[in-house]
């Protein structure tokens, strides 16, 4: 399999510019419409065959899926089609100006872990979008934090989220040639193993999950004791024993955050207390 170098063009139409962050080195770029233009995000998914034109049109038509939910959550798929060079289905959507991975994000956040509006702010946007697209009959299906952006705007925090449909299709039409992730499996539900069609209790384990990942940032131990159950029912082995749909899981986390002390992070162990951090040559 030929990788993807800048420069290459892809689809005839779009030169990479630098790679991305995505779930596996070589799977996700930053490109340009080969006749110039604004930035795009291109994704490529490794195929064991080439698909038939009515497998590619019916992979467009689920990537597409989460499209007439008109939500600002979900980026529209500007193209689609099938290299063969690195035998990779693939799709081009908008480039999320200053946007990182949600892993990348928490990743570099002090001690204090992530502000609680802003947590709750992205964990509000990802219940909604995904309530109204189980709303629609769409499960994601592979939900993991990979799969979702986040980027500061003048209204604060906006979530995006990849890959709706993808799933499904997979299951449905490329179970034995269309490769399954490799990373995200602590985020499948146990019953994301078995055949057949997922339903949205799949969706609530991972969002119980990447809730979790957010909790806890705050690394000092100020909310420990306080959020646990609510992860725990949210990521019940039993479906049954979840929250029944988002909304409810919504529901029930507001109390939860608001139990939760906003204080600042411990002074340093060599802080004399009037405000002067004694230096320590040990």
């Amino acid at each position: 399999m030929s990788a993807l170098t800048t420069g290459d063009v892809i689809g005839g139409a779009w030169r990479i510019v630098r790679p991305a962050l995505g779930d596996e080195p070589g799977s996700e770029f930053r490109v340009e419409p080969a006749e110039g233009g604004a930035p795009r995000r291109l994704t490529l998914w490794r195929a064991l065959r080439a698909p038939t034109p009515t497998e590619l049109e019916c992979f467009e038509h689920h990537v597409r899926a989460g499209e007439g939910l008109e939500s600002p959550c979900l980026p529209s798929v500007e193209a689609v089609g099938f290299d063969a060079a690195r035998e990779s289905l693939w799709a081009v959507r908008a480039w999320q100006r200053g946007g990182e991975s949600l892993p990348s994000a928490l990743g570099g956040l002090q001690p204090i872990g992530l502000d609680l509006p802003i947590l709750y702010s992205l964990a509000e946007q990802l219940a909604q979008t995904l309530a109204a697209a189980h709303a629609e009959g769409l499960v994601h299906g592979r939900l993991r934090p990979s799969r979702l952006l986040v980027a500061h705007t003048s209204s604060g925090m906006r979530l995006s989220l990849l890959d709706l449909g993808l799933e499904t299709f997979r299951r449905e039409h490329g179970q034995d040639w269309l490769r399954a992730p490799q990373l995200g499996a602590d985020y499948a539900a146990p019953e994301s193993g078995r055949p057949g069609p997922l339903s949205p209790a799949v969706d609530v384990f991972a969002f119980g999950l990447i809730v979790r990942d957010m909790l806890v940032t705050r690394k000092d131990g100020a909310w420990r004791g306080r959020w646990e159950p609510w992860v725990e029912r949210a990521m019940a082995s039993n479906p049954r024993a979840r929250f029944g749909d988002l909304p409810e899981a919504l529901r029930a986390l507001r109390p939860v955050l608001r139990t939760l002390p906003d204080l600042p992070p411990p002074p340093p162990s060599n802080y004399d207390g009037e405000g002067t951090v004694i230096e320590s040559f040990d």
